[in-house]
């Protein structure tokens, strides 16, 4: 893949990985490190806010029968309509997420902007579907976490009460490891420690603050 070089002075790493890959632990270890972490879904919700730039168009295509009495949109009741057919979860798609593409820019940009000593050291633009959604652009690097699928699906079924079979068809609905791995600047193997974890991450930091 092309190697991305940035102009700017302060990097953007765009964080992506499976279900339980373990990529909020990554974006975690980064904030510790000082990075300021853009929270895609925190974005997602925030667009279909009644302020929020994809409101309109969310209304207008799903009906207002999607809305709390508050005229709030119910993700629940939107859900319910997207998750059971594709295509609406495609029309969905196309309008949130260039909306949020926009906001995660100028989030990104505002950042660049501030004094010197009130930067961070980097940017962590920290997306799941990173990839699908075209997201990869706003990025410098792409870091992706992986774990093995039967590991994966393990923690599934640990952390979210999942049967096995209900695990594999949430990991088949996704890109693939090799997929992200093709496409992403570095991989991080999560199927060990914590700190080996830690020291994948730590190496990769360093590589990002001295611009390598």
């Amino acid at each position: 893949m092309s190697n991305r070089q940035s102009t700017h002075r302060l990097p953007v790493i765009g964080l992506t990985g499976g279900i339980a890959a373990g990529k909020t632990t990554v974006s975690q270890q980064l904030a510790a490190r000082g990075a300021i972490i853009i929270d895609a879904d925190s974005v997602g919700h925030a667009v279909i806010t009644p302020q929020g730039e994809a409101y309109p168009e969310v209304v207008a295509a799903f009906g207002t029968e999607i809305l709390d009495e508050d005229g709030t949109i119910s993700r629940r009741k939107l859900g319910a309509i997207v998750f059971a057919d594709p295509a609406r979860l495609d029309e969905l798609n196309g309008i949130s997420h260039p909306r949020m593409a926009e906001r995660m820019g100028r989030e990104i940009e505002a950042i660049r902007l501030r004094e010197p000593e009130k930067q961070p050291p980097a940017i962590v633009l920290d997306a799941a579907i990173l990839f699908e959604a075209g997201w990869d652009g706003l990025c410098d690097t792409i870091w992706t976490v992986e774990a093995p699928e039967e590991l994966a699906i393990e923690r599934l079924v640990q952390r979210n009460a999942m049967t096995h079979d209900e695990a594999r068809a949430r990991l088949a609905a996704q890109m693939t490891n090799a997929e992200r791995a093709q496409r992403a600047h570095h991989v991080i193997h999560n199927d060990g420690s914590l700190e080996t974890l830690a020291a994948q991450v730590n190496q990769l930091w360093e590589q990002v603050l001295h611009g390598d």
